[in-house]
């Protein structure tokens, strides 16, 4: 009998979830079918496509007659209307996919997928040889850009995928895994074109997330030519887009405090109790997004010393004080004072608005006063 080659299951819009239980059937199911599913790029590739979403919908559209047949398994939750196709139903389950893998025509590579895998294998044969020393994840970050997506691999984290013209990244697994394999090391074995399908929009990671991850976690050795050597003090324009941004809380904390307090390295170190090289690659990731100030601006202008005016005192001039006059008291019979009469004498003169007599002035005006009434009952006697 002959050997069965290995294919490689190309899943296209499934969920992570269906991702997951869909390799552990495939790998449960080959002691019973004799297929392996450990094969490579260069290997035949059955697809199995999410026809229940659009990428997956959009995907099978995409697919030639020939390769319907030969080569892809509709997984969907109900049976496709108008044509009779190869389906997985949902929920995953071991026996409809044995049932699927059954009609397949193992045993020899289908034509359809023998054309697909040939460009793939001629383009791989074409790449330049890696250059000379480690290759690392930021170089092809921003290294040139290439017309068709690129699978970055590494032996720290899983795969990534580099979308073409190098404007974004897809990942393979959760972020946590990149988190921990970026720590080891940034070291990237293998840059080749990617031949599977199309990924979910749910696994896409910018290139500036993935800088932002790197400068934080990598090894100092690999990224301190990297890492910005800050003037005496700096502070951030902004915050930095921690919505999209895997942090910590001790990140938003530094961030804050740069936002309103220029500050050194030193200092941002003592205040939250961490090394200085950890504040450098926070800085490092800050600066990916454009977001420390220029040498200039992070430098406080020297403030105005204005110079106190001496304070003169003016003592007053000294004043004095006359003794008041003695008032003549002539004893005569009562008398009252007609309205006319009170008004013949002089009104006491008011003070001028808004301002205010001292002791001094308010004795002058009550004397003033007294003689002018004395005078006018003078001469209210003499008139008698």
């Amino acid at each position: 009998m002959a050997a069965i080659p290995s294919y490689r299951a190309e899943m296209i819009g499934l969920s992570e979830r269906d991702r997951t239980l869909l390799r552990s059937l495939l790998q449960a199911t080959q002691s019973r079918t004799g297929v392996r599913w450990d094969g490579g790029a260069a290997h035949p590739a059955i697809y199995f496509i999410d026809v229940d979403g659009q990428a997956g919908a959009e995907f099978w559209q995409s697919l030639g007659e020939a390769q319907r047949r030969d080569a892809a398994i509709v997984v969907s939750a109900m049976t496709p209307a108008g044509e009779a196709v190869r389906r997985l139903a949902k929920p995953l389950r071991s026996a409809s996919l044995l049932a699927a893998l059954a009609d397949l025509p193992f045993g020899a590579v289908p034509a359809a997928v023998a054309q697909a895998a040939a460009p793939a294998t001629t383009a791989s044969r074409a790449e330049p040889a890696a250059p000379a020393g480690p290759l690392r994840l930021l170089d092809v970050l921003d290294g040139p850009s290439h017309a068709t997506a690129q699978a970055l691999q590494s032996p720290h984290w899983p795969d990534l995928v580099l979308g073409s013209g190098n404007r974004h990244a897809m990942r393979t697994a959760e972020m946590d895994s990149y988190i921990y394999g970026f720590a080891v090391s940034l070291e990237v074995s293998h840059v080749g074109k990617y031949v599977g399908g199309p990924l979910d929009d749910e696994l896409r990671i910018e290139l500036d997330t993935l800088r932002w991850l790197a400068l934080l976690y990598a090894p100092l050795a690999e990224i301190a030519e990297r890492l910005p050597d800050p003037p005496a003090r700096v502070r951030l324009s902004s915050l930095p887009p921690f919505g999209q941004l895997p942090h910590t809380l001790q990140h938003v904390r530094m961030a804050a405090w740069l936002m309103q307090h220029p500050t050194s390295v030193q200092e941002l170190a003592a205040t939250n109790e961490i090394d200085e090289d950890s504040v450098r690659r926070f800085l490092g990731a800050c600066n990916v997004f454009g977001l420390l100030r220029d040498v200039v601006e992070a430098k406080a202008e020297p403030e105005a010393i204005i110079a106190p005016q001496p304070v003169v005192e003016i003592e007053p001039e000294p004043m004095a004080l006359a003794a008041a006059e003695p008032v003549a008291v002539v004893a005569e019979e009562p008398m009252v004072e007609t309205s006319a009469q009170i008004e013949e004498g002089p009104a006491p003169v008011a003070p001028p608005p808004g301002e205010t007599l001292s002791v001094l002035e308010k004795l002058r005006a009550t004397r003033e006063q007294n003689r002018a009434r004395v005078a006018a009952a003078i001469r209210s006697v003499s008139a008698n």
